[in-house]
């Protein structure tokens, strides 16, 4: 079999060689916790920038796998103690008081958070456009901005909705 650098082809790599390759991707975490770029940790560590890529996704990789029942465990106790304080806080909100009833809504949103409830986007974007009308009427679907239309083609018809007489919606 031919040799390249002195490793036989679909040899498995040695135990220094391992090790080597360990020590290389924290190196690479450490420097890319500090800040530096794939490119500038692949001249610091005189490797291709590719490769840094895949140590760097590798250790973190390989970190979230050692972790993962740690954050259960945190998100466990996490969720027990805003329990606790939400039992607490909870009859006052039913009784009307307002510093019970924003300390309630803080603990709810709190354990959406961490039970990822809350999208890390939103979940519809409006685009604003500016238009000059100054006769007739303009006709707006949900259906049809939200690329929902109806399969041939047609908008369904709307109510008009009437104005106010002095501009106030509670009048």
């Amino acid at each position: 079999m031919a040799r390249r650098n002195g490793v036989k082809p679909n040899s498995a790599p040695s135990g220094q060689r391992r090790a080597a390759a360990e020590i290389r991707r924290y190196k690479a975490l450490e420097l890319y916790k500090g800040g530096a770029t794939e490119p500038q940790i692949a001249e610091a560590l005189g490797v291709d920038k590719a490769l840094v890529h895949r140590d760097i996704k590798r250790v973190l990789n390989d970190l979230a796998e050692r972790h993962v029942g740690v954050a259960d465990q945190v998100r466990g106790l996490q969720m027990e103690r805003y329990t606790t304080l939400l039992s607490r806080w909870w009859p006052g909100a039913l009784n009307g008081d307002e510093a019970s009833t924003k300390m309630v809504l803080s603990i709810l949103h709190r354990i959406s958070e961490i039970n990822g409830v809350i999208p890390d986007r939103p979940l519809i974007t409006i685009d604003q456009r500016s238009i000059n009308l100054t006769q007739g009427e303009i006709t707006f679907s949900i259906e049809a901005a939200s690329g929902n239309e109806l399969t041939n083609g047609d908008i369904q018809a709307t109510d008009v909705v009437p104005e106010t007489g002095s501009g106030d919606i509670l009048d």
